[in-house]
């Protein structure tokens, strides 16, 4: 006796998580450009500006882990202006951009920002060896 295969559909609604999700894969597996077209989906799909600005900060990390430096400060830049104080590390990225632009002025006045909005936060650890690093840069 025959057991009759069913096929099953599934569902797939696209939404911001599921990209987010996706790109976040991609990046673990190195492949950058791929996460970064899955995220820029995602932000597409924001259906608020939380999820917006988190999706454009990754956006803005990706650009800087390929090297573009300059796209990744104009994206922090513009996220900056517009007052995104719930993601304050991202004067950390953008620290980072310009010490990679070697302008350590800049750099160093974002990581005194960041480690004065958030003493204890998830970089902070990170941002003041970077802090030492730009002092030692800049003054030699």
């Amino acid at each position: 006796m025959e057991k009759s295969k069913r096929n099953t559909i599934i569902e797939v609604i696209p939404n911001t998580g599921l990209y987010y999700d996706r790109g976040l894969r991609e990046y673990e597996k190195g492949n950058i450009p791929r996460a970064q077209k899955y995220f820029q989906i995602g932000v597409s799909l924001a259906e608020n500006e939380q999820d917006r600005y988190f999706g454009l900060c990754q956006v803005a990390l990706l650009h800087q882990h390929l090297g573009n430096f300059q796209e990744s400060l104009e994206l922090l830049e513009e996220l900056l202006a517009k007052g995104t104080s719930r993601y304050p590390e991202m004067y950390f990225f953008q620290a980072n951009n310009y010490a990679f632009l070697e302008e350590y002025k800049e750099a160093l006045k974002l990581t005194e920002r960041y480690l004065r909005i958030e003493p204890d936060g998830e970089y902070a650890e990170e941002a003041l060896e970077f802090k030492e690093m730009l002092e030692e840069e800049w003054y030699n």
